[in-house]
């Protein structure tokens, strides 16, 4: 029988029982004076981009996994990450108009959370004049979010859904449900 480990336990393990104290201390002073909150037992990866900017926040909740690459930008906006959650290689989560994201969310490689959208111009204005739209993004306690999925501005995904690999999700996903495609539609209901 195998037992699979998360890349954190990993990088944990290999520095001996002692380094999950080291990472949690060094994750902690790493972000010491910013605007980023990070929870107690949470490893965020040296190499992942975790950005305010703008007079964003970016609150992380306790026993959280940020994997490497991976990149939280506020642009302005919040993100807030509940207890738990596990945001894997290549995610890219904007927080233009909000992102509050649940306990127990585990966001496979690849995701795009896009909490904002251009404005298209009607009269000639060049769209990087236009503005934009931010409605704000919540994804409920529980889910789970497959590789290369894009969750889309306004969208509220239910506790407990699943969001099929490569999905866009244009529209909000009630508790509960399985969706996928382009765009994402209900496949099943629990």
């Amino acid at each position: 029988m195998t037992r699979s480990r998360t890349s954190a336990s990993l990088l944990r393990g290999a520095f001996g029982r002692g380094a999950s104290l080291a990472l949690r201390i060094a994750t902690r002073a790493r972000f010491a004076g910013t605007l980023v909150d990070i929870g107690a037992g949470t490893w965020v990866a040296w190499n992942s981009s975790i950005e305010t900017g703008e007079g964003g926040r970016i609150v992380i909740g306790a026993g959280g996994e940020i994997h490497p690459y991976a990149q939280l930008l506020a642009y302005g906006g919040q993100i807030r990450i509940g207890k738990n959650c596990s945001v894997n290689p290549f995610c890219v989560l904007y927080g233009h108009g909000g992102l509050t994201i649940g306990n127990g969310v585990r966001i496979a490689a690849h995701v795009v959370v896009i909490p904002a959208n251009h404005n298209a111009p009607t009269d000639g204005t060049p769209l990087n004049e236009s503005g934009i739209t931010a409605r704000g993004i919540r994804i409920d306690d529980d889910v789970w979010i497959g590789a290369g999925a894009r969750i889309l501005d306004g969208v509220h995904i239910g506790a407990r859904a699943i969001v099929g690999a490569g999905s866009v999700v244009t529209k909000s996903v009630p508790a509960d449900a399985t969706v996928a495609g382009v765009p994402a539609r209900i496949l099943r209901q629990r």
